[in-house]
């Protein structure tokens, strides 16, 4: 006799949208002599820091903080927004501790919102690791800067898809608005918008698309030469010796609007995470003179 009872699929419930739980956070570096450091903090739940740490080989007096998640994640109820204001002569790297979980929203939206503030001769570094969007995700994610002129910044926006069952449970709906301006001018220099839909996203098997169901971005902005800047992302990322096979990047340099911005597409979170780290080296490298020591995980 067969005791044992096939297991089913589970379900997820759905429901009508909840009212969005809107938390807001807010960080501020500040330059103090040869050091940065968090002049103010304002983190209420489900945001949470580890403490402001130097490491030797980083630009003088540069902060590397982590952010952290006391939640689990994202959900469809969560309308979380984040600013990070570097002051005149501040540096920091400011990532997250793991990648973030987008939670299926059963019925909601989950909106996420990141907005940077550069001041003058400031080094912002924002590299937070992917997004995982579960089945039923659906997110609207925005993310602003303003740089002063004299300001450089390097950020990574990416995603990855965790499809657990082959093309059957996937997210719903990727909603993606990027934004970076100089201040006092009027015009941006990139506006980056991306919209997928779970009927965007072809099946496993037709296509190559799944097979590659992993997307970054590296943008940098300074006033270096972009030429040479692209040049040294374009040398970090083929020193780093990823396989060709798992990961596409291209490069391109906007010398009018003092950009260079890098894609990625690749097969699975390792591949990625290790493209975006191998042209953050490079970007790095090309700003500062000065190769980024490792940070563990």
């Amino acid at each position: 006799m067969n005791l044992v009872t096939p297991l089913k699929p589970v379900e997820l419930p759905t429901r009508g949208p909840a009212a969005p739980r809107q938390v807001a956070a807010k960080l501020t570096f500040r330059r103090h002599g040869s050091r940065s450091f968090l002049a103010h903090q304002h983190t209420p739940h489900p945001f949470h820091l580890t403490r402001p740490f130097y490491l030797p080989g980083d630009p003088q007096g540069m902060a590397t903080l982590y952010l952290q998640s006391s939640s689990g994640g994202l959900y469809g109820d969560d309308d979380l927004s984040l600013h990070i204001a570097l002051e005149e002569g501040a540096g920091a790297h400011v990532t997250t501790q793991a990648s973030t979980i987008v939670h299926a929203a059963r019925g909601g939206t989950t909106q996420q919102s990141v907005v940077l503030d550069c001041g003058k001769e400031s080094l912002l570094e924002y590299l937070p690791d992917p997004l995982i969007l579960f089945a039923g995700a659906r997110l609207r994610a925005r993310f602003s800067a303003q740089l002063d002129r004299s300001a450089a910044l390097i950020f990574a926006d990416s995603f990855l898809v965790h499809d657990p069952g082959a093309g059957t449970s996937i997210f719903e709906r990727f909603e993606n608005d990027i934004v970076i301006r100089r201040r006092g001018e009027d015009l941006p220099l990139l506006i980056e918008r991306q919209y997928l839909a779970a009927t965007d996203w072809p099946a496993a098997g037709s296509l190559s698309l799944p097979s590659y169901g992993c997307h970054g971005s590296l943008g940098v902005i300074s006033d270096c030469p972009c030429d040479e800047v692209a040049a040294a992302v374009k040398r970090g990322i083929a020193e780093a010796g990823l396989d060709r096979a798992a990961c596409y990047a291209g490069v391109n340099a906007l010398p009018e609007r003092g950009l260079v911005w890098t894609r990625f597409l690749c097969r699975d979170g390792a591949a990625l995470s290790g493209a975006l780290a191998a042209a953050w080296c490079g970007a790095r490298l090309a700003l500062t003179g000065r190769q980024p020591p490792p940070r563990k995980k």
